[in-house]
């Protein structure tokens, strides 16, 4: 199991008294112990009965500290100049102090930290926010069927949803929300309407916007600037921040119906992004292929008019 330091990365030994000491040799000692590279290791302070060390990393493996202190004190006592008195011990105001548990008690503990992160992890994921967008479904000139439809389902998978007032055709209102919702803990962060080739959809590209490295699949390649698109085409986007999907679906009822079973796979399967947007892209091309085959034009119109 992995732990985060939280910035609490310094190590103290006390009842040790150093003679003629190469410190070097008790940094590099250190790191050999905890299976940290030697440069990520150092001294930063030596008193009369005590020395402190710096670990120069953000997260630690359980196997590499918890339980050690029996293990590090002995490799350090050996050391050329090291002496230790009659209790010398090993303490660090973090997560570092379960060196200091004995082997059997660092197990249960690290035991326990895995089970209590499991599942915070599980509430996270199931934790499902989401975003209709589009001046239409703002203003009422449509109905939104997509949020209480995504709400039913995901409810009925166990998940607790959160819906949101329509989003406006607006980059920065949109990344925004996003954002907002991934500071919240949003396991499931699912946005409808926007990815169409018009103008006003932009959508995708808010996600990007809050996360770059988003897989953005196409579902359909136009040439640019024929009729209304502005856009070489319709895509839409998956990315995954910690535990956090954000997905950018269409704004028609009948492909978000499409990709919901993939979504809600997607929080016990928990598949990289890309291959998550590959999943719902497949789904939304056949459907097109399907309903559109040869006639191009006409599927261009519909999306134009109601991909949002």
């Amino acid at each position: 199991m992995e732990y985060s330091l939280l910035n609490k990365t310094e190590l103290r030994l006390t009842d040790v008294y150093l003679s003629d000491c190469d410190l070097s040799e008790i940094s590099n000692t250190v790191a050999e112990v905890l299976k940290l590279p030697r440069d990520r290791v150092f001294v930063i302070d030596v008193r009369e009965d005590h020395i402190a060390l710096d670990l120069l990393v953000q997260t630690i493996n359980d196997d590499q500290f918890v339980g050690k202190k029996e293990q590090l004190l002995k490799a350090v006592g050996s050391l050329p100049g090291v002496n230790f008195g009659p209790e010398p011990d090993i303490h660090s105001e973090g997560v570092l102090g379960m060196i200091a548990l004995s082997p059997i008690e660092g197990k249960k503990v690290v035991e326990q930290s895995a089970a209590m992160g499991n599942e915070i992890q599980n509430r996270i994921r199931r934790r499902v926010k989401v975003f209709p967008t589009g001046f239409e479904v703002g203003r009422g000139m449509i109905e939104d069927t997509n949020t209480p439809y995504l709400e039913k389902r995901f409810t009925e998978a166990g998940c607790k949803v959160q819906t949101h007032r329509p989003l406006a055709d607006d980059i920065d209102e949109i990344a925004g929300a996003l954002r907002q919702a991934l500071e919240q803990g949003f396991g499931l962060i699912i946005t409808t309407g926007g990815v169409g080739a018009e103008d006003k959809d932009c959508s995708v590209e808010a996600l990007l916007k809050v996360c770059p490295e988003a897989a953005t699949p196409y579902i359909a390649k136009f040439t640019r600037g024929h009729g209304r698109h502005v856009k070489d085409g319709i895509r839409i986007g998956v990315a995954k921040e910690g535990l956090s999907y954000v997905v950018t679906l269409p704004g028609p009822n009948e492909e978000v119906q499409l990709c919901t079973d993939v979504l809600v796979e997607s929080i016990s399967q928990q598949p990289k992004p890309e291959v998550l947007g590959e999943q719902l892209a497949n789904l939304l091309r056949e459907r097109w292929m399907r309903t559109v085959g040869v006639h191009g034009h006409a599927h261009h119109r519909h999306h134009g008019n109601h991909t949002n």
